[in-house]
């Protein structure tokens, strides 16, 4: 487990693929490891890298990228407490996201691949009236204190609170210090953190189907619906939900909870709206291409905090374009990053998908103008992810940016960005030569392997980048970016453009992993 969530479970699935941590898993093979790493000394706390996703609608989520020491410590607790940790997060009778190891997926702990719309059908069998419930902030408000109340129960964690024959006050401790001692909230992006909600809400699932009337469920992380024969039984599980997070100081979000008598839609109705008008491959007409473009911008309008745009063009996965019908195509893909900047990864992989398969060639003047844009409308706002993947996405298709969009990236106080756009431009062809950011040197401090932007002062101590600058800092001499670096570890694939080969991952079609 401990290779595993290393390699495959430490760097949020939502950053581009030239990010990853696989030579972070091979120090399971090294020689004795410092001090800091080691379960039994005590963890020195250390800032976590930020960065800003683009979600539906205009919102935005935070990713959170803990320190590596930190991180490795952490999921030696999930090593050594591998089989309670995912016995206590695998008991629900409702969730679709129990945690599971399996060494075939691209994470280290995978969930079930199911239909959303499917499995909802099948609970509301019998059913009058369905509870939908969410969670508000859920990541961002579970209290680590209540990690060992949920594995232990609150009554035992209470009365051993420093017990730490306990996995759950491990869990707690190595929570906390990554993070800088923060009890409140844990990070969004790895997979340790989808165990530890699991954990939790496992715990309230099963004291509900004890408590409650309940005729069946689903729950999706903090996402759930349950069905009920009447409505008393219904109003009764709501109040019991909400008593039951109240213990571990969660709440559910207002806007997203309401008790609905039946019959209601079980899928959005824009999926089954643009389902059918899905063109065919090798379809050359024109018209059906527009025509499913035309419907899908209209539903995008009506609604705006579904992600429709993101379900259109994902949808196009297996249809192949014809040649005829491909300018006109990119056109209305390259339209859709404008609307819902989180199209940028799904239109890119598309183009090249059509690049690739049938022979189709880019035009890279259309994609040089909308993902300049992007950047032009991003990056004086800080947002991060839309700015990652235009660089990303430029360094596939080979695309310089434009000198203006260099100097607002250059001004962006994101860690990913500084990392990723660094080294774009010590492999030429994006960037001008000599682009450099004066904010993202004055991070270079002491202590910076420690602080927020720990993966670019690190990769900076790696790869020689600011030499001049690293080298005045004290990073040469910690003892933990010493090591890794002695190992060869690195969190990025510099090879990862050139080689790119698209990959989707798709759960009910209307939602996106990683979206």
């Amino acid at each position: 487990m401990l290779r595993q969530l290393l390699q495959k479970g430490f760097l949020p699935r939502e950053l581009p693929p030239v990010f990853n941590s696989v030579s972070f898993g091979n120090l399971i093979f090294a020689g004795t490891l410092p001090a800091a790493f080691i379960q039994g000394n005590r963890p020195e706390w250390s800032q976590p890298m930020h960065h800003n996703l683009s979600r539906v609608g205009g919102l935005r989520r935070r990713l959170t990228i803990p320190n590596p020491v930190n991180f490795y410590r952490l999921c030696e607790v999930f090593d050594a407490n591998e089989a309670s940790i995912l016995s206590a997060s695998s008991g629900s009778p409702y969730s679709h996201t129990t945690p599971r190891l399996n060494p075939m997926s691209s994470r280290a702990i995978a969930t079930q691949s199911v239909d959303r719309a499917v499995v909802r059908a099948h609970s509301r069998v019998g059913a009058r009236y369905v509870l939908k419930a969410d969670i508000a902030q859920f990541y961002p408000s579970i209290y680590t204190h209540a990690v060992p109340w949920a594995a232990h129960t609150k009554t035992v964690a209470k009365q051993r609170m420093k017990d730490l024959n306990l996995y759950g006050n491990l869990l707690d401790k190595e929570l906390q210090a990554c993070q800088h001692g923060q009890t409140k909230g844990i990070a969004i992006g790895p997979d340790t953190s989808l165990a530890i909600a699991e954990l939790l809400l496992t715990s309230v699932d099963i004291s509900l189907s004890q408590q409650c009337n309940i005729l069946g469920g689903v729950r999706f992380i903090d996402d759930m619906e349950l069905s009920f024969t009447s409505l008393s039984n219904a109003e009764s599980a709501l109040i019991a939900l909400e008593a039951r997070l109240y213990e571990y100081e969660l709440q559910l979000n207002s806007n997203k909870t309401a008790i609905e008598e039946l019959p209601s839609e079980i899928e959005s109705i824009f999926v089954t709206q643009l389902r059918a008008f899905i063109p065919a491959t090798q379809e050359g007409s024109p018209a059906s291409w527009i025509d499913y473009f035309n419907r899908a911008f209209m539903l995008a309008k009506s609604n705006s905090s579904e992600g429709v745009l993101r379900y259109t063009v994902a949808s196009l996965q297996r249809v192949e374009v014809t040649v005829v019908a491909w300018p006109m195509v990119q056109s209305l893909l390259w339209q859709c990053i404008a609307l819902d900047p989180g199209c940028l990864r799904l239109v890119l992989d598309i183009v090249v998908l059509n690049s690739h398969r049938s022979n189709l060639t880019i035009d890279n003047d259309m994609a040089s103008l909308a993902i300049n844009s992007l950047v032009e409308a991003s990056a004086p706002v800080g947002h991060g992810s839309e700015v990652l993947w235009s660089i990303w996405a430029a360094m596939v298709l080979e695309i310089p940016l434009h000198g203006h969009s260099q100097t607002l990236i250059a001004g962006m106080e994101d860690g990913c960005v500084a990392t990723l756009a660094t080294l774009a431009a010590h492999a030429g062809g994006v960037f001008d030569a000599g682009f450099s950011s004066a904010l993202w040197e004055s991070w270079l401090v002491d202590e910076c392997f420690k602080q927020e932007h720990w993966m670019f002062a690190y990769e900076c101590y790696n790869r020689g980048w600011y030499a001049v600058k690293i080298g005045s800092t004290d990073i040469g001499t910690n003892a933990a970016a010493m090591y890794l670096k002695s190992y060869g570890v690195t969190f990025l694939d510099p090879t990862a453009a050139s080689d790119y080969v698209p990959a989707f991952e798709i759960d009910d079609g209307t939602t996106f992993t990683g979206y």
